[in-house]
């Protein structure tokens, strides 16, 4: 149980409150005045025995609080698993992915209806959608006749395009569900109908899985997504409302057990991009699902062993003269680097694909235009400034290095869980 200072209690009855992280392995809570000051934070080791809506209940009961000025986020789970299928991949598909990304899930693929080879990775929901809302949809109406759902693998199907031919999707596939079309009768992308429903597919999927339910309904029913508090702490500094001061064009990394997480300020995006970032957008968001140091870290693994930049990322961490031992050991497979190494790795291989626009859905980006990297996250706790710094260094051109900050008191997860600026 917390154990909370009497002068401390006093101050919670006027402008304190309190925020939770309900981690993989950590629960992290926190004291914010409201003038955002961090007035102190308390690590607690996941509590699987009695379960975590008992610890959590015990945190909060400890602490002085009621449950109304209780703030809770969680992303045990890694993050719902979401493919789109869209009219045209430039504006329907970017409208529908910014959605999920800004909701906190994780946009796995993006096909086009044309695209009748599909799409076998497992997904928790498939959204399907294009068009504005009008009578003359005729492409759209003969796509969504030829579109084979069983090209795909997925739990939930939705529909989000042109509401006109909502009622035959639903002909087509039964046990659809409709939502609103983010695009409307226009092409501003202004509705948040994909963001509302998947965060609540989100927040039901995590309560599901993780024993969230168990909670008193007054503390879960303000439960948020922690990728979305992280995106409203990056806006927060980008937009000059953090004690976190952004120095120009920005990016973060919130690396994790399951994810890598990029934050960005689009004007570090090339030119010459083939992606490129939402007319009007001045941050954007990129998921690597592929890149962390627990549940991806097979995965994490395997794009190190067989990365060609292997020996150059070695010599800017390893403090001895064994690198030549280690660089073979890990290419044949005889080397399990701790996760020190493997959270180096994930802040090496996003930056090359966001440098180089590899990876579907990601722009390519000039690094050298960033003046500021954060880096926050569990598996950021334990990076070295100077050692990210010779890891960022040649993503940069030698224009210099940027900035690098680590986000060791989890400053950013408090500003998004405690601004209430933006939804």
């Amino acid at each position: 149980m917390t154990q909370w200072r009497a002068g401390e209690k006093e101050r919670a009855r006027s402008d304190v409150r309190v925020a939770i992280d309900i981690g993989s392995t950590v629960v992290k809570v926190a004291r914010v005045a409201s003038d955002g000051e961090l007035l102190g934070q308390e690590f607690y080791p996941r509590d699987f025995d009695s379960g975590i809506a008992r610890q959590v209940e015990s945190i909060v009961n400890g602490s002085g609080f009621s449950d109304e000025e209780v703030l809770i986020c969680s992303s045990a789970n890694g993050g719902l698993r979401v493919g789109i299928v869209s009219l045209t991949e430039h504006f329907s598909g970017a409208t529908l992915r910014n959605q999920v990304l800004l909701a906190g899930a994780n946009p796995v693929f993006a096909c086009g209806l044309d695209d009748h080879t599909g799409n076998l990775d497992q997904v928790d929901i498939l959204i399907v959608g294009g068009g504005i809302d009008c009578a003359e949809g005729a492409p759209l109406e003969q796509r969504l006749r030829r579109f084979d759902a069983s090209k795909y693998r997925f739990s939930a199907l939705v529909y989000a395009g042109n509401r006109q031919y909502a009622d035959l999707f639903l002909q087509l596939f039964p046990q659809a569900t409709v939502i609103a079309n983010p695009l409307s009768e226009g092409l501003s992308g202004k509705s948040t109908s994909v963001f509302d429903a998947i965060r609540r597919a989100y927040l039901a999927d995590l309560v599901h899985k993780q024993g969230i339910s168990d909670l008193r309904k007054s503390l879960s029913k303000t439960i948020r997504p922690t990728p979305e508090v992280v995106s409203r702490g990056f806006q927060r500094i980008v937009f000059n409302r953090s004690r976190i001061k952004a120095l120009g064009p920005c990016m973060l990394l919130d690396i994790g057990g399951a994810t890598t997480d990029l934050h960005y300020t689009t004007d570090v995006i090339r030119e010459d991009s083939e992606e490129k970032a939402l007319p009007g957008s001045s941050v954007a968001r990129y998921v690597f699902t592929d890149l962390g140091i627990v549940a991806s870290r097979d995965s994490t693994l395997l794009q190190l062993r067989s990365h060609p930049r292997l020996y150059d990322l070695l010599s800017m961490i390893a403090e001895d003269d064994g690198i030549r031992e280690m660089y073979r050991a890990l290419r044949e497979g005889e080397f399990e680097p701790a996760p020190r190494l493997l959270s180096y790795a994930c802040l090496f291989i996003a930056l090359g694909r966001f440098a180089n626009g590899s990876t579907s859905g990601i722009p390519s980006a000039d690094l050298s235009k960033v003046a500021q990297i954060l880096l926050t996250g569990g598996a950021a706790q334990i990076l070295d400034v100077n050692v990210a710094s010779r890891v960022v260094d040649p993503f940069v051109c030698g224009e210099g290095n940027p900035r690098i900050l680590i986000d060791h008191c989890y400053r950013i997860w408090v500003d998004g869980m405690t601004w209430s600026a933006i939804r």
